[in-house]
């Protein structure tokens, strides 16, 4: 029998998910919710970019609330407002849905508090449902991979995971100008990044988890978020970038332990590669574990036919879509990334394209 779908959110990477879901024989889209109200009533597939599929958005949760459904794959950004998405949340696995979400503040629920830990733990009980957090980066890249390649070290002295990408072909004006700050003066306190308690609240969880996972007991976390400025006009699919304004940055989170720093999660961000050359380059991630032995890995992801910031959306897309099999199927609870198993990709080959 299909496990039943349903959609939460129809931005850039939300849309991937729908189109990919609707390949899939063994998952049945049920229902689809949008936070714009001109999407409310448009077919699910026609707003993805494919064939209509019968099932119409709604903005109305409690439509939402009513279907019976086997997996919500919850794709909305929650950094602006992570009360009303626990909300959210918490009402969908009340009402017996299991929720798998890539929003980074879901990553470690501990680090949310624990009134709020509890708050999905009771959630869950009442529904008998499980609740996953994960995602890419902060998700797979910052949590599992590093931990993985911990378990050939004898000892760990820092841990550091690195995004690279070119955001010139990445589409959203909102995402890149007023949430992240391209375009502006570099101390101008307009964007949302400008504030980088904000840089801490979207990544600090990732930091919580890896972590207590190795028995780090925190003295604190130190946000950060440093600007290069470009030297010209920039112009770029979210926009005109003005020359002597942001175009390029690096920001993330520092884990301080036992008064050194011990981990560090951060993006590097352009707009043009040739900005703020002394920063590492490439399409991708870096990890790089400084022990005995040091390990350095590279993850580059992409092609020249697909820019390599929809890639990096189509890797979070597919890891919330192949996680719905082992969710649905576990305990009822909060399951963290570190608890996830280790193969959960293996159908993407009865997906493929056949060879011709």
């Amino acid at each position: 029998m299909a496990l039943r779908i349903i959609h939460w959110a129809t931005g850039h990477t939300g849309k991937m998910v729908i189109r990919a879901t609707a390949e899939r024989p063994d998952y049945r889209i049920v229902g689809g919710f949008t936070y714009n109200p001109d999407k409310a009533g448009q077919d699910i597939g026609t707003v993805a970019g494919i064939d209509p599929l019968g099932v119409a958005l709604t903005n109305d949760r409690a439509a939402i609330l009513a279907l019976e459904a086997d997996c919500v794959l919850f794709l909305a950004g929650a950094e602006n407002d992570v009360p009303g998405s626990i909300a959210d949340i918490c009402a969908l696995l009340a009402s017996g849905k299991n929720v798998v979400t890539t929003a980074a503040n879901f990553i470690y629920p501990r680090s949310l508090g624990a009134d709020v830990e509890a708050q999905l733990a009771a959630a869950c009980a009442k529904g008998g449902a499980t609740f996953h957090g994960l995602g890419i980066m902060p998700g797979f890249l910052a949590e599992s991979v590093p931990l993985y390649l911990a378990r050939l070290s004898r000892r760990v002295d820092r841990m550091v995971a690195s995004e690279t990408l070119m955001y010139d072909k990445y589409p959203s004006t909102y995402q890149m100008f007023d949430l992240m700050g391209f375009g502006y003066a570099p101390d101008d306190p307009t964007p949302a990044f400008a504030n980088v308690e904000l840089v801490g609240e979207t990544w600090r969880h990732s930091g919580m988890l890896v972590a207590d996972v190795l028995g780090l007991p925190i003295d604190r976390i130190e946000n950060f978020r440093n600007v290069a400025i470009t030297p010209r006009d920039l112009h770029v699919a979210a926009g005109t970038i003005r020359a002597g304004t942001v175009g390029a940055m690096n920001f993330g989170v520092r884990v301080i332990s036992g008064g050194r720093e011990r981990i560090v999660l951060q993006h590097f961000t352009r707009m043009a590669e040739d900005l703020a050359p002394e920063w590492p380059q490439g399409h991708g991630w870096l990890i790089d574990l400084e022990g005995e032995p040091t390990i350095n890995a590279r993850i580059d992801i992409g092609s020249d036919s697909v820019m390599p910031t929809d890639d990096a959306c189509m890797a979070t897309a597919m890891h919330a879509i192949h996680a719905v099999p082992y969710v649905v199927a576990a305990q009822p609870g909060i399951m963290l990334l570190t608890d996830a198993p280790p193969l959960a990709g293996t159908d993407a080959f009865h997906q493929a394209a056949p060879v011709a």
